[in-house]
């Protein structure tokens, strides 16, 4: 269905599956609005300005730490920080991620 004749109100109260809501919902990509966490940011970034956070991610792939700090900052614009860093730490962190591997596959031999 093309939306983008339909009157703003109609969109906006147009229906959607109840479990698909209750997902979103848990994921945080339907949220409360302005005072809910995801409607802000603490410090520089600018995920907030964005319908799909990092936080999402992480919640609906179950990532850990080392995973979701890869998401994070693939994800962000830092005022102040160059692209350049963020590349360079994501290697650093895939160095990390990487030896905690070899050395888990090495302890199960």
């Amino acid at each position: 269905m093309d939306v983008t004749n339909v009157e703003p109100v109609a969109r906006a109260t147009m229906p959607i599956d109840y479990d698909l809501y209750l997902k979103l919902k848990r994921l945080g990509i339907i949220h409360g609005g302005d005072t809910d966490t995801r409607s802000f940011n603490v410090g520089k970034s600018d995920y907030a300005h964005h319908i799909i956070q990092p936080w999402s991610i992480w919640l609906d792939y179950n990532l850990d730490p080392w995973d979701a700090d890869i998401v994070k900052r693939v994800l962000r614009t830092k005022e102040g920080d160059s692209r350049v860093l963020d590349y360079e730490k994501i290697i650093h962190i895939c160095n990390e991620k990487i030896r905690q591997l070899d050395d888990e596959h090495n302890n199960n031999l």
